[in-house]
């Protein structure tokens, strides 16, 4: 039986590969990434298991679909600490590059007073926290409880107790977080920001340690 002919023109141009820089932060979904070369679930040069970077990675570019650029943000640099794969990193830094600056924009960094009263306040928290102020940033999260009823606020709550060295205040948050997401487990087990506190035994339950 006679083969079939490749019927695909020669001189086609090939298509071109999406590139972060051409496409709004707010489209950067897993299917951008799929429209590169190399999609397929990346894979660990450590262990040969699918790499957690790209989990993290993929519900990184998700929230940025979102506009979530907070969310975003958190996840693709926990995504750029815990990958081992060269490629998945670059692109996480172009992304995280892109949003940070959605970031900075939504924050009102030129003039953070001046911030309309609807800005979302977890980015306001997030932008502060980035600055190194922790005290309005932890003001913000916790007006009218809001650390207790959204994961967001009490993960990143939890992050400036720890970086203040608060580890009761941290796990308290922290533990609320995991109560109200079980990924900010997996998340802050990554996150470098819990360092010291993953190593004092009492709380190396949060992370899934025994």
């Amino acid at each position: 039986m006679p083969k079939k002919t490749d019927t695909k023109t020669k001189d086609q141009p090939a298509e071109k590969p999406v590139r972060p820089q051409d496409v709004p932060a707010a489209q950067a979904t897993h299917a951008t990434y799929a429209a590169n070369p190399d999609h397929t679930a990346a894979r660990s040069a450590k262990s040969g298991d699918q790499d957690p970077a790209f989990a993290l990675f993929a519900e990184g570019l998700q929230a940025l679909d979102r506009k979530d650029w907070g969310k975003g943000i958190e996840l693709l640099k926990k995504a750029i600490e815990v990958s081992d794969l060269a490629d998945l990193t670059a692109r996480a830094r172009q992304y995280l590059t892109a949003a940070e600056k959605r970031l900075q924009a939504a924050s009102g960094a030129a003039d953070p007073a001046g911030a309309g009263a609807d800005e979302d306040p977890y980015l306001q928290a997030l932008y502060e926290k980035n600055r190194g102020n922790f005290k309005p940033a932890l003001d913000l999260l916790k007006k009218g409880g809001r650390e207790k009823k959204d994961e967001r606020f009490a993960y990143l709550a939890a992050a400036i107790h720890a970086l203040e060295n608060r580890p009761e205040e941290a796990a308290q948050a922290l533990s609320q977080a995991v109560e109200l997401n079980p990924k900010n487990r997996i998340h802050a087990f990554h996150d470098a920001d819990f360092a010291e506190l993953k190593k004092n035994r009492d709380y190396r339950h949060l992370f899934g340690l025994t």
